[in-house]
């Protein structure tokens, strides 16, 4: 390159190389870890929540791309569909299947789980991925706020209806998709979907992260001994759908999450890496109930640890879900 030297004796090439190798520098540190697990999951099974678009998407796409029969439980089965027939085709597995799952209604997590256990032989991995993120406050037809819902309570309902297909594929693994979220959450046991306080997106959000740390947390402790193991982790901050309700609150992210600020945010295959490390990485099994980010295991917020919280909310959502059995 030729060198450019202004007349006040600035060498722009200099200075240019200098900013390009930063960037890269700082996009290396935002895409964080990488799952170097070589893994093969061939005989083995993967359910996936929210699989058509996203994280979930791209963990699909891994789970297949190592042999596994992946079932991709999904609320719009065209998008599904398509983006099933994208991951058979990138991955030349043939093994990929799609099922109606609608995390908002407990029928339908109920109807899910009732034909995976008739038709499924065996479950490996339960990745319990999908969300919604700061939404309008929507009650769902259960009666519950729709964050609490879909991120909380209807992937616990599932869990629980899986964990004897789970126990008897052990060693099997659960892992929690939250978010860093969790940090500052507060479960408000006497108010948990807004009814008395005014709603706010970000305060339900985060309490429904909060209780994905502490969902995974008592449910590593339940499964002590059974070969059931249990992880939670934050992805990153990802350029995905799930800000799409941000917006609505906030109008002044939208100049945030401008092409400059996206250029700072992980990819959707970037923030899939962690899902994926907590799912195959071998001799995990002596970290379960851990929480995860960027690959490595990380500490979670004080709120997060707090065991006696843990127990409170497993028996107030099986209360909640109709579940007797507690495990």
């Amino acid at each position: 390159m030729d060198r450019v030297t202004s007349s006040d004796g600035v060498n722009y090439s200099a200075v240019l190389a200098l900013a390009a190798i930063s960037f890269m520098l700082l996009r290396k540190w935002i895409a964080g870890g990488v799952c170097k697990s070589c893994a093969r999951l061939d005989g083995k099974t993967v359910v996936i929540t929210g699989a058509n678009t996203g994280i979930g998407k791209e963990t699909a796409r891994d789970m297949a791309r190592r042999g596994a029969r992946v079932i991709m439980a999904c609320r719009d089965l065209t998008r599904a569909e398509s983006a099933a027939e994208y991951i058979r085709r990138s991955t030349g597995n043939g093994n990929v299947v799609i099922r109606h799952l609608n995390l908002a209604s407990l029928y339908s997590v109920r109807e899910f789980a009732k034909e995976f256990v008739a038709t499924e032989e065996r479950l490996d991995i339960l990745i319990n991925n999908a969300g919604v993120m700061m939404c309008p406050k929507w009650i769902t037809e259960d009666g519950f706020e729709t964050q609490l819902a879909v991120n909380h309570l209807g992937h616990f309902l599932l869990t629980n209806l899986l964990l004897g297909m789970l126990k008897r594929s052990s060693p099997s693994r659960v892992v929690n998709v939250s978010s860093v979220a969790h940090v500052g959450g507060k479960i408000e046991f006497d108010d948990l979907f807004f009814d008395k306080r005014p709603y706010s997106p970000l305060a339900s959000y985060k309490q429904s992260k909060l209780a994905n740390v502490l969902f995974s947390k008592e449910l590593a402790r339940k499964m002590k001994g059974t070969g059931v193991s249990s992880y939670c982790l934050h992805p990153g901050v990802i350029r995905t759908e799930l800000n799409r309700h941000i917006l609505l609150w906030y109008p002044m992210m939208k100049t945030i999450l401008s092409l400059p600020s996206m250029l700072l945010m992980k990819t959707p295959w970037q923030g899939a890496q962690t899902s994926i490390y907590c799912a195959v990485t071998e001799g995990l099994e002596r970290k379960s109930g851990c929480y995860f980010s960027d690959c490595a295991e990380k500490h979670p917020a004080p709120e997060g640890e707090d065991d006696a919280v843990a127990r409170r909310l497993w028996e107030e959502s099986a209360r909640l879900v109709g579940l007797n059995n507690l495990h």
